[in-house]
């Protein structure tokens, strides 16, 4: 058992395939809901129909997942070796919505893809600049960040914003049995079962939506088994001010990752 636990604690340590194989479930359905929750509010926020939605989400999960393997497997300097898994940042959906509402998906996709290129460029150069952020400001910015998703977290917890069934008390009891039950496996669980308090939660809120008749796979037939994503299905436009805005989140995103990488992304890691 001490060798299993060591294991989880050295860059290069294996660990069982029966605790490996949970930890991994739990990573990706976790990123499952942050990836394609933020995709689905910018796309109700700006009207887009719901072909180009699923087209969306698909690209974001294709990308999320070469990110992913990128990090596992490193390619040059770009990689941590470190099993992180990749999604979307909330941090970017307000600035987002504003640009895509405002100035349309073309400008806002020009300015994520030079954002993005300018982040990465800091990355190759992180151990320069990172002692330029003190403790104190990288721990304000994750709070701020934690503070600014208090809204979003309710509104999904009420049933999503926009939703028929907004506010519904079937929809804050299984939200209310699932909070409950990811609480109750964290305070009470033993071993490597309490560090999947989130997993068991999203399978008992799924258990228990399914019983109370609010899980519908009827739409799942109606679209193919598999697909090719379409890659840059809007123009990229470049806009001075939409690209700065961007890139300033960016850098707020990235003080956010570097202030407690494996906290934030490998919870898993944290026992």
């Amino acid at each position: 058992m001490k060798q299993t636990i060591d294991n989880l604690y050295k860059l290069d340590g294996r660990v069982p395939v029966a605790k490996a194989l949970p930890f991994g479930l739990q990573h990706v359905l976790a990123m499952f809901v942050s990836n394609i929750t933020p995709i689905m509010i910018l796309a109700n926020a700006v009207g887009l129909d719901s072909a180009t939605s699923a087209m969306l989400i698909q690209n974001c999960m294709v990308i999320a997942g070469i990110g992913t393997l990128v990090q596992l497997y490193p390619i040059w300097r770009i990689g941590s070796r470190l099993p992180i898994v990749m999604g979307i940042s909330f941090t970017f959906l307000s600035i987002a919505i504003s640009i895509a509402a405002s100035q349309g998906m073309g400008v806002l996709m020009g300015a994520v893809i030079i954002g993005g290129l300018v982040e990465g460029v800091l990355g190759l150069f992180a151990k320069y600049w990172i002692k330029l952020v003190p403790h104190v400001v990288a721990a304000t910015v994750v709070t701020a960040i934690g503070f600014s998703l208090l809204p979003i977290g309710a509104n999904s917890f009420a049933g999503g914003q926009g939703a028929a069934d907004f506010g519904s008390i079937a929809n804050w009891i299984v939200g209310s049995v699932t909070l409950l039950a990811c609480l109750l496996c964290q305070v009470f669980a033993k071993g490597f079962i309490r560090s999947l308090s989130v997993l068991v939660g999203l399978i008992v809120g799924y258990i228990l939506a399914s019983l109370m008749g609010m899980v519908n796979l009827s739409g799942i037939t109606e679209q193919p088994l598999f697909s090719m994503p379409h890659i840059l299905p809007f123009t990229p436009e470049i806009n001075i001010g939409a690209l700065l805005s961007v890139v300033a989140v960016y850098l707020v995103s990235a003080t956010e990752t570097i202030s407690s990488p494996c906290h934030i992304s490998c919870p898993s890691l944290q026992r």
